[in-house]
């Protein structure tokens, strides 16, 4: 069964930020699996930028470029 680029974008930005609290693009790049042509960044950005309204990663500064923990995984893993 074939995942949606954009679907393991998303959850491989999670688990990075799960597993190390931060990270950056070229990290983000190196860990996905990703069977044919890697994303753009273009592409891994607007994920990612996804993922911060949604609560899930954040960032320092709206232009920052290292990725961290969101709320919404913060209180994911206190649940555990």
């Amino acid at each position: 069964m074939s995942e949606h680029r954009a679907t393991e974008v998303a959850t491989t930005a999670i688990l990075l930020a799960n597993d190390t609290g931060e990270f950056r693009l070229p990290e983000l790049k190196e860990r996905l699996e990703i069977s044919d042509e890697i994303p753009s960044d273009s592409t891994l950005r607007l994920v990612l930028r996804q993922l911060e309204e949604s609560g899930w990663l954040e960032r320092t500064h709206p232009e920052g470029r290292i990725w961290y923990r969101g709320d919404k995984l913060a209180q994911f893993q206190n649940a555990r």
